[in-house]
């Protein structure tokens, strides 16, 4: 009895193919599973964007980087962990002015623990308060925040570094100061130490600022090694490391004295 060996059919995709023209008009080149992208691939999007990393049955999860094209060339917009087509896990995204988020991610929104390095806006309010930098109009630099997020959003406990020296460490919501903190004007060697209501102080007051506060705060003098995790994250994700700004203890930035003002202040 013979029997006739079923030929291959070539739109059977499985293993290394070459590069193959999707009907969208996307190509993609690398590994497949029955008939789906599924493995190691490269994806070229119409607008000439690429994606280079994992797939799990044609959606982008795993580890991989996306890479925009913009005047001619590529940048590497995200390098991190993905799921189901969206930035998931641990990442790091520059966008098109060089600014840089370092941190969790879901459905491709910041949320978790993340530092965002951002650019400095000279009209914030920030820099016009209460006299900190009196007279400059324009603060070169970058405002640095390391902390908690909620789907994009500043929101739970942080400190951010602002351009002109100034500190704040304590609550956030929605991108605002809010809760108990305490911001410490490089300027004038001054703190402020009280509650806020989205960004609008309700209850504080004005003292000196102790010796080497603001480095104590940043944990420069403990660890200039960064972003927890960094090392071995960046390692991961191939990107240079980033200055050194991290806090001794994360969780535990509220300190006694602000505890004791945002129930002074709660009483009222």
């Amino acid at each position: 009895v013979y029997v006739m060996a079923r030929a291959t059919d070539p739109s059977d995709k499985n293993g290394h193919r070459p590069t193959i023209h999707l009907p969208s008009g996307k190509k993609y080149k690398g590994e497949w599973s029955a008939n789906k992208m599924h493995g190691r691939g490269e994806m070229t999007y119409v607008n000439g964007d690429v994606y280079e990393g994992d797939w799990v049955e044609n959606a982008r999860e795993g580890h991989g980087t996306y890479w925009k094209h913009e005047y001619g060339r590529h940048r590497a917009e995200y390098v991190g962990e993905w799921r189901r087509g969206k930035r998931e896990g641990f990442g790091v995204f520059h966008d098109e002015l060089g600014q840089r988020f370092e941190g969790d991610w879901v459905r491709s929104k910041r949320h978790g623990r993340g530092r965002q390095t951002a650019i400095a806006n000279a009209e914030n309010r920030e820099y016009q308060t209460d006299g900190s930098n009196a007279g400059r109009t324009n603060v070169p630099g970058v405002d640095v925040y390391e902390g908690d997020w909620v789907e994009d959003r500043m929101t739970g406990e942080g400190v951010m570094a602002y351009a002109n020296g100034d500190v704040f460490v304590g609550g956030w919501l929605d991108g605002e100061k809010h809760g108990a903190g305490t911001h410490l004007y490089a300027g004038k060697g001054r703190a402020y130490e009280g509650v806020w209501d989205r960004g609008t102080p309700r209850c504080g007051t004005y003292r000196e600022a102790l010796p080497n506060e603001a480095e104590r705060i940043l944990g420069r003098e403990i660890t200039g090694n960064g972003f927890r995790g960094s090392a071995e994250r960046n390692a991961k994700t191939k990107m240079k490391p980033i200055p050194g700004l991290g806090l001794v203890a994360p969780r535990d930035v509220e300190t006694e004295s602000r505890q004791e003002r945002l129930r002074e202040c709660e009483a009222r």
